[in-house]
């Protein structure tokens, strides 16, 4: 019982310690993809081009000419938005033949300076398929073409309103021990990371610092040391993903108004969900197993609506509310759970 209740303590001890070292992380990953102009692309380049066809398929072109990057600058954006990845189609006075060819072939995407400063416009934007490389800044909805293979970070999100589809594929990291993080959002509201597709092998799968409106739907979250991660965040959206053999798979802190609909946790080490300091969120219609915690909130944590979960076959505790505070100490409500055992007693459908 005291190893059990040491598990159950280190879940909080766990979600504090790793703020520090997950923002100090995102503060340094987003301070040096800036002073770079977002060319950490240009670095890795060759780590992610498996399927050859950057130009043929995507559109996507990391050059422009000396006049093109002087009109960018002289309209007084920086040089890193100057040097960012560009979507270009027929932007050289192509013949009409050629413009012909180009109006048969797929659409794509025409992102220039000003549309690109515009969160409107990349919220209604469908994502471009695009070969992406370890630690780049994205800054327009974009959709995989290969797998990442990661020794850093891999892809920040640099601007709102913004999807990431990963189309299948898997983003791979160096590590739990590392702090590395899959997709990190500093400070981006109504951002999408949408599936199919693996996000592993990372301290955080997502990291969501600060964040408003954000989704996440449809990922696989595997052996991460935290799958998906809010820290002051407020509003996310997490919905339909897998989290399987994560330390924790999903962890809040300092978070408010997230929704967990719909996903499946199974086999996480120490917890499926657990809240720390995090107010008026919901867990609704989402199965947790095979966990030590299935699903733990601090004393700290206050108006949570947790209803109609599946939350069987922990190792210690099905549902843990703050060790045992009654529910009026902290305003938690917990209505239809299947489970079979909770702290305190009584949280569970008809036991």
């Amino acid at each position: 019982m005291a190893i059990q209740n040491k598990k159950i303590l280190s879940i909080a001890i766990l979600a504090s310690l790793l703020v520090f070292s997950f923002t100090v992380s995102s503060s340094t990953a987003i301070s040096f993809a800036q002073r770079d102009g977002g060319s950490g692309g240009n670095q890795a380049a060759g780590q992610n081009s498996q399927d050859g066809d950057n130009d043929s398929e995507s559109g996507i072109s990391q050059s422009s000419s000396s006049s093109q990057s002087s009109e960018c600058l002289s309209e007084g954006s920086t040089i890193a938005s100057c040097n960012n990845v560009s979507v270009q189609a027929n932007q050289n006075g192509n013949s009409d033949d050629e413009e012909k060819a180009t109006s048969d072939a797929e659409p794509r995407a025409t992102v220039t300076p000003e549309s690109e400063s515009s969160p409107a416009a990349q919220a209604t934007a469908e994502p471009v398929k695009a070969s992406v490389s370890c630690g780049e800044v994205i800054k327009q909805s974009v959709k995989l073409t290969s797998n990442l293979d990661c020794k850093t970070d891999g892809l920040i999100i640099g601007a709102d309103g913004i999807t990431v589809n990963l189309n299948g594929h898997t983003i791979s990291g160096p590590g739990v021990s590392t702090s590395k993080v899959g997709v990190m959002l500093s400070d981006q509201d109504s951002v999408n990371i949408v599936g199919p597709g693996i996000i592993q092998n990372f301290q955080a799968g997502v990291l969501n610092t600060g964040g408003q409106d954000d989704k996440i739907s449809a990922v696989t979250f595997t052996q991460n040391q935290i799958g998906s991660f809010n820290t002051g965040s407020a509003n996310t959206s997490i919905e339909d993903n897998l989290f399987f053999s994560n330390n924790i798979g999903v962890a809040s802190h300092s978070s408010t108004g997230a929704k967990l609909i719909t996903n499946l946790f199974k086999t996480n080490d120490l917890a499926g969900v657990t809240f720390v300091n995090s107010a008026a969120n919901e867990v609704s219609f989402n199965t947790i197993q095979g966990s030590v915690s299935g699903l733990f909130f601090d004393g700290q944590s206050s108006d949570n609506v947790v209803n109609a979960n599946n939350i069987l076959d922990n190792s210690g505790v099905d549902i843990n509310n703050a060790n045992g505070l009654p529910l009026n100490v902290n305003n938690n409500l917990f209505n239809d759970n299947n489970c079979n055992n909770s702290i305190p007693v009584g949280l569970c459908l008809g036991k």
